[in-house]
């Protein structure tokens, strides 16, 4: 016995396999993106003589798997512990991580994540934007994934409708 028909079975299924592998490239890309944004960081870091620059460049790596915002966190506690050691410095890690997440943001993140999950730059950032707007930071989160999926059921659609 069966719940759906074949062909409409079939169908779910190409969903289904279509998402899970779009969250998978999604967590991929979101790994990738976090090692280079640490990677820089560490290295901006030891360029400027801002001291910790290990630790710090960890901490912001792993906050940066949260989309946008996350190594503002790992940036901000980050600050707070080289404040701790060399005030003057503090002020320089700032500007610098302000710097670095322009990049990031702009740049960056919508390339790499944009890539993995076969979607471009442009809607990455409006992805974000949007599910950030309308569904917190749930929506930051899941927003680039499932507009992945959205956008290649599109082409798909339209390539159905408009064969070559």
């Amino acid at each position: 016995m069966t719940v759906l028909p074949q062909k409409k079975a079939q169908r779910l299924l190409s969903i289904a396999s279509l998402t899970h592998q779009t969250f998978t490239n999604f967590v991929s890309g979101q790994l990738i993106e976090a090692v280079i944004i640490g990677v820089l960081c560490f290295f901006g870091m030891l360029i400027l003589g801002i001291p910790y620059a290990g630790a710090v460049s960890a901490f912001v790596a792993v906050t940066a798997l949260v989309p946008i915002f996350g190594a503002w966190i790992g940036g901000g506690l980050g600050a707070f512990l080289i404040l701790l050691a060399e005030p003057g410095k503090a002020l320089w890690f700032i500007l610098f991580l302000l710097v670095l997440q322009q990049v990031e943001g702009n740049l960056i993140y919508p390339k790499v994540v944009g890539k993995s999950v076969g979607l471009p730059g442009l809607l990455v950032l409006m992805s974000v934007a949007i599910g950030g707007e309308a569904f917190g930071n749930l929506g930051m989160l899941f927003s680039v994934p499932v507009c992945a999926v959205l956008y290649s059921l599109y082409l798909e659609f339209m390539k159905n409708v408009h064969p070559s």
